[in-house]
């Protein structure tokens, strides 16, 4: 086992390195058969918040849902006394994503934030901006071609956005997403925020590598996100949808029919509560039953 709480690092890459296979044989020689990553998709309620844990002791949590809830969460899968996090991303700075992470901010030490740059004014994003000055958090940008070693045997690639450049409309925040891609020896895990069918679209026609064993569903299964094609390319053995009481219609039986198709097994935080992972460098366990 690697020691506690290793730092991380970023390294930037040209963009069409970004697709040299070679990233699951790289990770495997850093990682033994029995180390884990505790992967868990939080029930938030109507929002994303998931929480990773590193095999070297790393935490990371993506999104902080609505409301102060994600709290609560936090209290449950962190070690007693640890009030630092080494990485959090916003993937895009609507409510159901930012509100948990003003309230985290007030509570948690935070090494480094990734947020994509975007132009958005509410007064929660702006409590989110000055919270983050204030504790003088490291600010990290998101961008195609960046890869983000959470530990020696974990690695984040960005995949979107390509950096200063959104392939969206002004006004869809939405598709200004952070999407990036988890992988840990041969396991690997596809995190979407609420990007539609645009952006996968140009992820599909990009060629980059969308593969994955879990899929964390785009949009929480809204009918503008999880088209077929791109399904069918991610290939998930598991499809975590982040739903709650809504009024929006999700999870569309569009996207749900799409992940049907490819056999994907289909987990709703709406009905499994907390939707749990161990990730090994081999294989992935769902810890729900």
């Amino acid at each position: 086992m690697f020691p506690k709480k290793q730092k991380f690092s970023s390294v930037w890459y040209a963009v069409g390195i970004l697709l040299a296979a070679n990233l699951a044989v790289w990770s495997a020689v850093f990682s033994r058969q029995d180390d884990f990553l505790e992967f868990t998709v939080f029930d938030i309620g109507q929002g994303d918040a998931i929480y990773l844990r590193t095999a070297a002791g790393n935490d990371v949590l993506i999104d902080g849902g609505p409301g102060d809830a994600v709290l609560s969460k936090l209290g449950r899968v962190l070690p007693y006394g640890d009030r630092k996090i080494e990485l959090v991303i916003l993937t895009h700075p609507h409510a159901d994503h930012v509100s948990g992470l003003v309230e985290m901010l007030k509570r948690y030490r935070v090494e480094r934030m990734m947020l994509p740059e975007v132009e958005y004014e509410t007064a929660t994003y702006t409590a989110f901006l000055n919270l983050l000055a204030e504790n003088h958090v490291q600010i990290v940008q998101p961008k195609l071609g960046q890869r983000i070693f959470l530990d020696n045997s974990t690695a984040l690639d960005i995949l979107y956005p390509i950096i200063g450049h959104f392939v969206h409309a002004p006004d869809d925040i939405n598709d200004s997403s952070v999407v990036a891609k988890l992988s840990f020896g041969q396991s690997q895990v596809l995190l979407t925020g609420d990007a539609g069918k645009v952006i996968e679209d140009f992820l599909l026609k990009a060629g980059l590598p969308i593969s994955a064993e879990i899929l964390k569903v785009g949009h929480h299964g809204s009918r503008h996100s999880t088209g077929q094609d791109f399904a069918q390319k991610v290939g998930a053995r598991y499809a975590v949808v982040s739903v709650g009481k809504n009024s929006y219609g999700h999870p569309h039986s569009e996207a749900m029919d799409a992940l049907s198709r490819v056999h994907a097994d289909i987990l709703r935080t709406d009905e499994q509560g907390d939707v749990s992972f161990k990730i090994y460098p081999d294989r992935v366990e769902l810890l729900n039953k």
